[in-house]
């Protein structure tokens, strides 16, 4: 009689319950969103997790969004333990993706002004200097009314993408769809060139595909919210992939395929500004080690080329300027504790009213942050170089994703999703895994089905608590580089025979 073993039919029965637990907790999140989701009507003056429950679907669509999540995140996390190929975690992904995209949208609303953004735009009316409100939209009344005299803060592509939907598109739900299409295709730029990228760096491509972009984090917000940050992590992460690597001799081929990598990184600029923090990265994935300073700049002179071509180009041929940039001042209207200098500004405006003194500090933390980044970059990008090896190099670039948030006055939970997707390279490999399942976790549970931010009704202990993650972190941090640069003691010395280091 013979017995398989164990290591081979325990791997294969824990992906294959994975693979189905995960699609039953989609099809969960699919019925809780035509129950309760971010549905096409017009929301109430005031919306709050108890208005929520109460309503007449309340608390099936939650606890099935809730229940969904859950069985969700358990199978993403469980499926880690087996011998997962890029083939297996793409038909995981799509399979955990029907339900999502045959629902209503789910945990935002902001398919709602993206439509009246197309429509105002596809009007001939500047969505960079007018808000939803002047055309007045169809669908006005769905865009939450804090958003309807915001000027859109998005770039050309995006806009383009916008009004293409809004121009072939007559209903709201084929609008949805439109954007949903865009989002599927920034997904699947994604899904190729992630590998690509883990490769390159030597990490396993399927393991990088599944912590990057089969978490739920992405089913829930990219996908069933139809965000454009889609689109924009599709792009810049395929200007990486094409980012030719470091040779010797260079020839026109190679030039060329810089001058694309930096064209893509430019049209995921033209989607959102953000994107713009890889584009050094790139530059230094094409010199190579050692860094020298005379191969840097032809380089960067052609990526910057390619990518101000693309920007400029798609916005002259839109008929558009970069307002845009001005208005993404507008972005910061909204105030959660998810951003670390709004959390520190939050705590002290709390601490201070215990003494009677009401006054909104969190603006002057907003500044600071702020003027702090640039210098945080700079410094990401030098150590980057230092060793700059592509496994450095696009670790670095997913960390000055993620401090770009951390000292951003507004942080929306899908946002994470841009350095997970390049941090899950270094997590193929165990590293970091335990931060992006953390920050996984949190954002999935902060926000109801029908887009409501708990984070808004939670700024007290959130805020503080958020503040003193970020001390701690900082603390950590400091003493982390204060090791690195301490001469090793041991360094250069020969052990004294092979016992000695037994």
């Amino acid at each position: 009689m013979t017995i398989a073993p164990p290591d081979v039919k325990k791997p294969l029965a824990l992906l294959t319950v994975a693979r189905w637990s995960g699609f039953a907790g989609a099809v969960m999140l699919g019925v809780a969103a035509f129950l309760g989701g971010a549905l096409p009507v017009p929301q109430p003056e005031w919306v709050s997790p108890r208005t929520i429950w109460l309503s007449e679907n309340g608390p099936a669509s939650v606890l099935l969004y809730f229940g969904g999540v859950l069985l969700l995140l358990l199978a993403w996390w469980r499926a880690r333990a087996g011998e997962l190929t890029v083939r297996w975690v793409a038909v995981t992904a799509a399979l955990w993706s029907l339900p999502l995209l045959v629902a209503p949208p789910l945990a935002s609303r902001d398919v709602y002004p993206y439509s009246c953004q197309g429509e105002i735009f596809a009007a001939g009316i500047d969505p960079y200097r007018n808000g939803v409100a002047a055309l007045p939209c169809e669908w006005l009344d769905l865009v939450t009314p804090m958003w309807r005299e915001t000027p859109a803060p998005y770039g050309a592509v995006f806009m383009a993408v916008a009004g293409l939907v809004a121009h072939v598109t007559g209903t709201l739900w084929a609008s949805i769809a439109g954007f949903r299409a865009a989002a599927v295709l920034g997904l699947v730029l994604a899904a190729v060139s992630l590998p690509a990228l883990a490769r390159r760096a030597g990490a396993d491509p399927a393991r990088a595909l599944w912590f990057g972009l089969a978490t739920p984090l992405v089913g829930v917000h990219l996908l069933s919210g139809s965000h454009n940050d889609a689109l924009m992590l599709g792009l810049f992460l395929a200007g990486l992939a094409v980012t030719p690597r470091p040779a010797t001799t260079r020839d026109a081929a190679w030039w060329l395929r810089l001058a694309a990598a930096g064209a893509l990184i430019g049209l995921s600029v033209g989607v959102k500004g953000t994107a713009l923090v890889v584009l050094p990265f790139a530059a230094l994935l094409a010199i190579g080690a050692p860094f020298r300073w005379r191969a840097l700049w032809p380089v960067a002179a052609v990526l910057t080329g390619g990518a101000v071509a693309a920007l400029a180009g798609t916005t002259l041929a839109a008929g558009l300027d970069f307002g845009w940039l001005a208005a993404l001042s507008s972005t910061g209207d909204s105030v959660v504790w998810q951003s670390p200098p709004t959390a520190a500004g939050l705590t002290v405006e709390w601490l201070i009213r215990m003494v009677g003194i009401k006054t909104k500090v969190y603006g002057f933390f907003r500044v600071v942050a702020l003027i702090l980044l640039v210098p945080v970059l700079i410094a990401i990008w030098w150590r980057a170089r230092r060793e700059q090896t592509d496994a450095t190099v696009l670790h670095h670039a997913g960390l000055a994703l993620a401090a770009t948030l951390a000292l951003s006055p507004v942080v929306n939970i899908w946002y994470m999703t841009w350095p997970i997707a390049l941090l899950a390279i270094a997590a193929a490999s165990g590293r970091g895994l335990l931060g992006i399942t953390f920050v996984t976790v949190g954002g999935l549970f902060l926000i109801m089905p029908d887009g409501t931010g708990l984070a808004y009704f939670t700024r007290i202990p959130g805020a503080p608590l958020m503040l003193a993650f970020s001390i701690w972190f900082i603390v950590r941090l400091v003493r982390h580089l204060r090791e690195e640069r301490r001469p090793n003691p041991t360094a250069g010395t020969e052990p004294a025979s092979p016992t000695a280091t037994a």
